[in-house]
Order: C-alpha cells, then structure tokens, then sequence
C-alpha cells in the first residue's frame, strides 16, 4: 500500500486579513474610543471643578487653591486608572476581552494546521481544550497578560500626564474655559491614534506569538517545521514585509525578524506552520508557487512592493 501523501498547510483565503482579526481589531478600537471619551470627560469634568471668570484681552483668572489642585488632578488619576486598567493585571479588559481571543484563535489555526499534515502531531493534540488545559499553554497565557499590562499601564500614564497637561496649561494660561475644553479633545484624538496602534499590534502579534509558541511545542515531536510568511496585501503593506509573501523561515527567525525594525507594529501578516524535508524544503510546495503567483499579480495591479 502505498504511503499517505501528507495534505498541504492551510493558507488563509482573505489576504487582505490574513490573521482573520481585522473584525476584533475594528471593535477594540472602538473600545478605546469608548473609554477614551471617559478619559475626556474626567478632565472637562475637572476643568468646571475651577472657577473662572474673564479679565482684560480676552483672558481668564481661574481661582486655584494648591490643596484643591492636588486633590482634583488626584481625582483624574484615580478614574483613568478605572478607565484604562479596568480589571487590573490579572482580568484586565484589553487582555481578556481582545488578546486572549486572539492567543486561542492563533493556537487554533495551528492546532487545524498541524493535525491536517501530521498524523503524529493530531494524535498528540487531541483537542483544542486539551491544549489549553496544559501548563505551557497557561503561560503562555500569563505571559501574554503581563505584556499587554505593561503596555497599557504605559498607555494610561501617557493619557494622565497628557490631559493633565493640556488642562494646567489652559489654566496657567488664563485660556477660555472653552479652548481648554478644545485641546482636551485634541489631546484625547492624539491619543487615540496611539490606542488604535495598540490594538492593530498587540492583538495580531498576540496570535502570531501563540502560532509560533506551538509551533516550537510540536518541534518536540520530532516534526521539521518552518513557518510561511503570509503577508496582508494591501496598499499601505511596507515592501519589508510584501517581500518575505511566500518565504520559508524556522520559527527562530521569524521570532528574531519582529523583534527589531518595529516590524511588529501595525504589522497584519501572519506566518503558517508547514511541514518540510531535510533540506528544508516544503512537503506541498504548489502552496509556494500560488503564493508567489498572487504577488505577481499584484505587482501587474501597480503595487511597486510586490515585485521580488
């Protein structure tokens, strides 16, 4: 009889959204918009807490007391941390609510991979919960928290130091409460854009770092797997990333290849386990020439990044 032929790695069909994210990314954001207008509110909330009343050119005195100060801008803290950190490091709400989400659907992609083209791997990865019962994937897990925690934590000093800025110059300033009010927003749009950055990176790398978490567990099988690089062909791809569209990489480099350049950054690739030869060589390699074909496409559609 002769040997099973060993099917091919599952290749994302939108590549456009290789991660399947972009819906979970889209909601994030608008999260972030959510609390952010919180955010907002807390300091515009704390601007009437000041008396003001005009003087000449145009100008306001703002009747400040250094006790009240300290106790107001103290105030703001405490609910933007309530805001922004809300559920703390261990139940935080960007964790439980966007990256764990995406660590699952990550170590589910490979799960489905890898038990598609091994028979060894399916045998010893009998289900999703299984995998996830495990301690690796537990801290995995946990590990993924405590990044996300630092992530955010900055973010939330940021946001203070940020809106407090724009309020105590507007006061020191003796500006109309209303374009106080003007720059709190301007503060708060700054802002965020830089939560849309986070959501567009850590939730994607999130499960990127979760397919390649498992894809070093399966290693320990014995299996010879590289990772394909799959990348989001858009207009705004960098040509650092269209260009590696089809490549072969072990784990390792893809893992040294995010780690430097801010290729992690609003990055939307994806890389996809695949079973190789001794020579590294993909198992399947007709997945390698449509890949590669589907970027000579887009070069013939005028995106300079796609050519070779």
């Amino acid at each position: 009889m002769m040997a099973t032929k060993p099917k091919p790695a599952i290749i994302p069909k939108n590549k456009s959204d290789p991660t399947g994210l972009n819906a979970l990314e889209r909601k994030a954001m608008a999260d972030f918009a959510r609390r952010l207008r919180k955010v907002q509110k807390t300091y515009t909330d704390a601007l009437d807490r000041f008396p003001a009343s005009p003087v000449v050119n145009r100008r306001y005195e703002y009747r400040l007391d250094p006790l009240m100060l300290d106790i107001i801008f103290d105030d703001a803290s405490v609910l933007v941390d309530s805001i922004l950190l809300d559920g703390g490091k261990n139940n935080l709400w960007f964790s439980e609510d966007y990256v764990e989400p995406a660590v699952i659907r990550g170590t589910s992609q490979v799960f489905f991979n890898l038990g598609q083209q091994s028979s060894t791997y399916a045998a010893w990865r009998e289900s999703l919960q299984s995998i996830m019962l495990t301690p690796q994937f537990q801290r995995r897990m946990a590990m993924a928290y405590t990044r996300v925690f630092e992530e955010m934590s900055g973010f939330t000093s940021a946001a203070k130091q940020q809106m407090a800025r724009a309020l105590a110059d507007g006061i020191g300033r003796g500006l109309n409460p209303r374009d106080v009010a003007r720059n709190l927003r301007k503060a708060t749009g700054m802002l965020t854009s830089r939560a849309n950055r986070i959501a567009q990176t850590e939730i994607p790398g999130a499960l990127r770092r979760a397919r390649r978490d498992e894809a070093k567990e399966a290693e320990s099988l014995g299996l010879n797997i590289r990772m394909i690089h799959i990348s989001a062909l858009l207009p705004t791809t960098r040509r650092t990333h269209a260009v590696r569209h089809s490549h072969v990489y072990t784990v390792e480099q893809v893992e040294e290849w995010y780690s430097v350049d801010a290729n992690g950054i609003n990055c939307h690739c994806t890389q996809v386990e695949a079973l190789v030869d001794d020579k590294g060589q993909v198992l399947q390699p007709s997945i390698i020439e449509k890949l590669k074909e589907e970027r000579k496409q887009m070069a013939k559609r005028g995106y300079p990044w796609a050519e070779e």
